[in-house]
């Protein structure tokens, strides 16, 4: 995109016909040279889904913080407590410091690309034989020069040029998202056409995606296009101010047991979502790939696509926990309890001992049970300014309390109600055990197999709801 900025509407109107000639160029090979328009929407199709996993890795390095209002956007992960992470790390001097921060948000593009990809290849497949076209040489050729060409442009824009220094993270995987789902939704309305008529839709839509970005560069954006060109990044982070003085007191939290409470998230929270996820692609691959008598082929393929994208999300979602806290240290300066991450070398908050209140333990966490650590909960802060944090887990939890003088009356946990906790583990393995039977069953999904894993999120409440009686 073009940084020049021009004195006029009609100035940069010019300065935009570079970029529309070379969009509208496939148009007239098309028209006039004979190209085969099948195999340009397949490529302008691979060129959008390209552009979403380098947006991930881009997203790493953005400099600015994630703004907080993300609830409209097609990417959402405002639920991630990571999201507030102060401090980056170095990976290496040829590279700009990475923000863990900004860890959501390139797990985010893992599952959305699914999604988005799903959008795309759907009408496109109706009008286009993709395994056909993407078997010959020229198109493979193409792919390469595709992502070779976006690769060597992050690199002298964004990265060169110090452009990931002004973007968040949010607005590096909202752009692409938001266009190609826009694009998307542009062609299940002209797909009835035929290649040709799509071909068009691409072009059309492509240009006014460049103008969106090129418009609001310049002042210019109207609605849609202010929506298109994606969020700003003006968010600051606030400092926090940490007392001088040495500890009084220094407590680290558990590092086994935030590995167990990270592999509990997947399980009970995250894991059965994934799964549905895989389950589609394992379906995707082979229905836009295949037409209507996909191969056996193509199954495995699906397959193996649907077990490499879970294990990528259980990885994401793994990383996001033990970042969050692994390096977590809390101290006690002159009154105030600092929690301090020795990671990114940067203390993450800061209150008065005289603010934490309404304390509670974590009575759910199984890591804290078997490893004999506690996890507490304490709001921070008065009226509207008030904050819930979770402090540990911690291996001592009573020396902790004292420490930091936490208003807790008492550490121990609740005893269990091992009938409803027989009840969680029985029927958890019902489910796992079917699901191996259904896993294990000729390939090829058949209505059961569908029905199973679309069903995990709905059956997985049945255990957590036990597991959660447990504790009455």
């Amino acid at each position: 995109m073009s940084s020049i900025r021009y004195s006029n509407p009609s100035q940069a109107a010019l300065g935009f016909l570079p970029v529309l000639a070379t969009n509208i160029l496939p148009l007239a090979g098309v028209a006039w040279f004979d190209w085969n328009p099948e195999t340009l929407v397949t490529i302008y199709a691979l060129e959008l889904l390209v552009l979403l996993p380098l947006a991930g890795v881009k997203a790493l390095f953005a400099g600015k913080p994630p703004a907080s209002d993300r609830e409209n956007g097609v990417f959402s992960v405002s639920k991630s407590a990571l999201t507030n992470k102060r401090g980056n790390i170095t990976v290496h001097d040829s590279l700009p410091p990475v923000y863990p921060r900004n860890v959501p948000f390139t797990v985010a593009v893992v599952s959305g690309s699914v999604w988005v990809g799903f959008f795309v290849l759907a009408p496109v497949s109706e009008v286009v034989a993709v395994l056909d076209i993407l078997g010959r040489p020229e198109v493979l050729l193409s792919v390469v020069a595709l992502i070779v060409g976006q690769v060597a442009e992050a690199v002298h824009i964004y990265f060169r040029n110090g452009r990931y220094a002004e973007i968040s993270p949010y607005a590096v995987i909202e752009i692409p998202a938001r266009q190609g789902l826009f694009l998307a939704v542009f062609l299940f309305i002209v797909v009835v056409g035929g290649a040709k008529s799509v071909l068009v839709a691409f072009v059309a839509m492509k240009v006014l995606v460049e103008w969106s970005g090129f418009s609001a560069e310049h002042g210019g954006a109207g609605r849609l296009t202010r929506w298109l060109s994606g969020p700003n990044s003006t968010t600051t982070a606030d400092s926090v101010d940490v007392p001088v003085g040495q500890p009084s007191a220094t407590v680290d939290v558990d590092q086994g047991s935030i590995a167990a409470a990270a592999v509990w998230r997947v399980l009970s929270e995250t894991g059965p979502f994934y799964v549905v996820l895989a389950g589609f692609v394992w379906l995707g691959v082979p229905a836009f790939l295949g037409g209507g008598e996909p191969s056996l082929t193509l199954w495995l393929a699906g397959g193996l696509a649907g077990l490499v994208l879970l294990g990528l999300m259980v990885a994401g979602d793994t990383i996001e926990v033990v970042l969050m806290n692994w390096w977590t240290t809390y101290y006690r300066i002159s009154g105030q309890l600092v929690a301090y991450d020795r990671l990114t070398d940067e203390p993450q908050w800061t209150t008065p001992l005289t603010e934490l209140r309404d304390a509670t333990v974590v009575e759910t966490r199984p890591s804290d049970r078997h490893f004999g650590t506690r996890t507490i909960t304490v709001t921070t802060g008065w009226d509207s300014g008030g904050t819930e944090r979770t402090l540990g887990p911690v291996s001592d939890p009573k020396r902790f309390v004292k420490a930091f003088d936490i208003p807790l009356q008492s550490t121990d946990l609740s005893p269990l109600d091992w009938r409803f906790v027989g009840a969680a583990v029985g029927s958890a393995a019902l489910i796992a055990v079917s699901s191996i039977v259904v896993a294990t069953t000729p390939v090829g999904p058949s209505v059961s197999w569908v029905l199973l894993p679309v069903s995990l999120p709905l059956l997985g409440i049945v255990p957590m709801g036990f597991w959660k009686l447990a504790h009455s």
